[in-house]
């Protein structure tokens, strides 16, 4: 049997390293574990690792170097982060205008379809729509 491949967006990612009470912690870890262990695969853009960190340094209360740890961390669990290109791009640039979302949003979303895989979010934003894509709640991942 194939092993799982899911893509992530950088909500779930962002609760990896932002603090114990973060809501669906334990799904969040269990998906990070899993892709380690080889369990599953995680799909993510190229993208996802500025908006992680990007969401670290705004968070007040994580100390740079602790940041700087999760970010060593975050690069040494083997993502598989897949360049954006014209033809990515181009759904999600339809996706952003359709679903009124950001592009950064929705290039989880056009790289999930792409490869005809589940994006797997905690950003609210892409459960509201099927966006063309199956989506799984974190909360609700398994």
């Amino acid at each position: 049997m194939a092993r799982q491949t899911l893509v992530l967006d950088a909500s779930v990612g962002v609760k990896w390293f932002s603090g114990k009470d973060e809501d669906s912690l334990p799904q969040a870890l269990a998906i990070r574990n899993r892709h380690v262990s080889g369990d599953i695969q995680i799909l993510v853009p190229d993208l996802f690792f500025y908006e992680v960190a990007n969401a670290l340094v705004c968070k007040k209360h994580i100390p740079i170097g602790e940041i700087q740890s999760a970010l060593r961390s975050l690069f040494s669990i083997d993502l598989d982060a897949v360049a954006m290109n014209a033809e990515l791009m181009v759904i999600a640039a339809e996706v952003a205008k359709q679903f009124r979302i950001t592009i950064y949003d929705a290039c989880y979303a056009a790289l999930a379809r792409s490869e005809n895989i589940p994006l797997v979010t905690a950003n609210p934003r892409h459960q509201m729509h099927g966006l063309g894509c199956e989506v799984i709640p974190l909360g609700q991942w398994q």
